[in-house]
């Protein structure tokens, strides 16, 4: 009888095992919005991605893996672009995305940082100085549903609530 019990138990616990191997196992979450570092020839084939960009379809490579993503977007503010036909957008980061965002712009002046967003063809802006102020703009090619979407997923610019903090505390 004590035999059946620990087989029982250890079948138990191996059930258990088994069962949380699954929840470990890959997930994937899907973002709105993911913005991917411009990489070089010489960077692993597996972790890059060849995009075609431009009147000219020259083929770039960028990152697979993204550099930022929704959950490091604070608000947007979203605006008609040149062309008229589409809308751009500017991204305003996290405190410690616009940290992390300023030292990536100061190490790869003069590459290219894409954004993924959605079903939009690929966006990309150069990097041509350190951003310091935390925001991306991306100034064309996106559609009123994309907007849609931000605005169930971001705050919009006018609507943003900093949260309180000894910054933004009254005098005395």
């Amino acid at each position: 009888m004590k035999s059946r019990l620990a087989f029982v138990a250890i079948m138990t616990a191996c059930l258990a095992m088994v069962g949380s191997a699954f929840a470990i196992g890959k997930q994937y979450k899907l973002y709105l919005v993911t913005f991917h570092i411009q990489g070089v020839e010489t960077d692993n084939p597996k972790f890059m991605t060849a995009v075609k960009l431009g009147s000219e379809g020259r083929q770039y490579l960028f990152n697979k893996v993204p550099t930022f993503t929704d959950a490091d977007i604070a608000w947007f503010y979203p605006f008609t672009s040149e062309d008229g036909a589409s809308f751009g957008v500017a991204f305003r980061f996290k405190e410690h995305a616009a940290t992390e965002l300023k030292g990536i712009t100061l190490t790869n002046q003069g590459k290219l940082l894409g954004l993924r967003c959605s079903d939009a063809p690929l966006q990309a802006v150069l990097i041509d100085r350190p951003i310091d102020d935390g925001v991306v703009v991306i100034w064309s090619g996106l559609s009123q549903k994309h907007l849609q979407e931000f605005e169930k997923r971001f705050p919009h610019v006018d609507k943003y609530v900093p949260k309180a903090g000894p910054q933004f505390a009254k005098p005395d």
